[in-house]
């Protein structure tokens, strides 16, 4: 039986763009000021037509980015819990006050209509939630829920984290209808629902006294069922935090619409900006380490071109292919 290869094969991928390799880079990479990055100043590492990529601190740079010119705002910051050197804090406290400076920046970026995702653990946004909602008119606590995660300690493992949704005014963007998930076999194998009168679908109203399903499926709920990155899939970098692809389309599908910009100040290996080239909006982002720069760019280079219902019709299927091998 032939082996197979196993672990991360991000770096042994060939960039090739083209089956004759002709094709030239769809962005350009940037000469970098040694003395900037040294000091950490934001400075353009990357161009594409739709975006730029920065590298340097991500507090500067949000403070470069115009008022009111950002349309979605998803940061996957630093959780402090010292998984790297880019995440130790002298405490606790130290690290809210920082989170507020860049959430801050974040809200001033944002327009009135826009939203600002943050993710972490439940233990640490529970000690943010509060202080940052002075920046914004509401905040939705949403959980991502995962099952492909061992528990290497000894203590209840890990199976979610929790990701704020702030919105900078009352008024803000979701687009409800293309974030729909699939029904369960028993919706899809009994369709029709009689109402009593007291239903709250119904409310006695003529018309209303069978529900049927929605053609694009259920309306999303507060809690994603998705799997983190694994070795096994194509779009995994050796980045230690990277989320996956679904999670973000999901996301910037909701709280965007084609054209906007969408925004990240921890971009790591780049998926925010992926998802957002590929879901065609346009893109910003920073991060202060130069492998994770480079690794965004790679991927930023290698986008499929595929439509935008093609992308969202992958997702669902990937999600019904989940459903039925449980």
């Amino acid at each position: 039986m032939p082996k197979i290869e196993v672990g991360n094969k991000f770096l042994k991928r060939s960039p090739a763009r083209s089956l004759f390799d002709k094709l030239p880079p769809v962005g350009r990479t940037r000469e970098l000021d040694e003395e900037k990055l040294k000091a950490a100043m934001p400075q353009v590492y990357y161009a594409h037509p739709n975006g730029e990529l920065w590298i340097g601190d991500s507090i500067e740079w949000l403070r470069g980015v115009q008022s009111e010119s950002v349309d979605l705002v998803f940061a996957d910051p630093p959780y402090g819990i010292g998984r790297a050197d880019w995440d130790e804090f002298e405490s606790h406290d130290s690290y809210i006050e920082w989170s507020l400076r860049w959430i801050a920046q974040a809200s001033r970026v944002l327009k009135r209509t826009g939203s600002l995702y943050v993710c972490g653990f439940s233990e640490i946004l529970a000690d943010l939630r509060r202080p940052a909602a002075k920046y914004f008119a509401r905040c939705k606590w949403l959980v991502w829920y995962y099952k492909n995660k061992a528990n290497l300690t000894k203590d209840w493992g890990r199976s979610h984290e929790s990701i704020l949704h702030y919105r900078k005014g009352k008024e803000f963007t979701f687009n409800v209808d293309v974030v729909r998930v699939p029904y369960g076999n028993h919706t899809v194998k009994y369709p029709v629902h009689p109402q009593a009168a007291s239903s709250q679908y119904g409310d006695g109203k003529p018309g209303k006294e069978h529900w049927r399903p929605h053609p694009d499926g259920a309306k999303p709920k507060d809690v994603f069922e998705l799997p983190v990155t694994s070795n096994g899939m194509p779009e995994k970098t050796p980045h230690p935090t990277q989320k996956p692809e679904e999670l973000l389309r999901r996301i910037i599908l909701a709280s965007s619409n084609e054209g906007e910009v969408v925004a990240d100040p921890f971009s790591g290996s780049g998926t925010t900006l992926v998802c957002a080239e590929q879901l065609k909006r346009r893109w910003l982002g920073c991060d202060l380490e130069p492998d994770y720069c480079s690794w965004a760019r790679a991927r930023l280079e290698q986008v499929p071109c595929r439509s935008i219902a093609e992308w969202i019709d992958l997702d669902r299927r990937t999600s019904q292919r989940r459903e039925s091998i449980r």
